[in-house]
């Protein structure tokens, strides 16, 4: 198995769990596909790159894709091809787009809130970016 890069990270936010039910490994690769498709895209990451991105095994990325597909909550889409061969390509269906209990992703807007007093908004920084930083 590969691994991620350190500054890697994946959004799972309330709904997956909450309205969809959704847990263990499932819920993260459905983490990793919701981030590639939310805005309209689509998601066509290999079964590897995705093993390796949420270091877990390829087969455990098979059966979390058939369980997703399964509860309709992805639909495969077609294939895309490259030099290193063909991958199936998926998109999120209607249901898994409405359980969202934010607004809508289609909409562009960020579900972050207003900064309550005394917190300031930040947004992060690469450790190299951060001359603050000792390693």
């Amino acid at each position: 198995m590969g691994k991620a890069p350190a500054d890697s990270f994946l959004v799972v936010h309330r709904f997956m769990w909450g309205r969809l039910g959704l847990s263990g490994t499932t819920l993260l690769v459905f983490a990793r596909i919701y981030g590639f498709c939310s805005g309209g895209g689509e998601f066509y990451e290999s079964k590897p790159n995705t093993a390796a991105f949420l270091g877990i095994s390829e087969r455990t990325v098979f059966r979390a894709i058939s369980e997703l597909l399964a509860r309709g909550l992805i639909e495969e889409i077609g294939t895309r091809r490259a030099r290193s061969g063909a991958t199936k390509r998926y998109a999120l269906t209607e249901r898994a787009l409405s359980a969202h209990d934010g607004p809508s992703p289609h909409g562009g807007g960020s579900h972050d809130k207003v900064p309550w007093r005394g917190e300031t908004a930040c947004h992060p920084i690469r450790k190299s970016e951060n001359k603050h930083y000792e390693s």
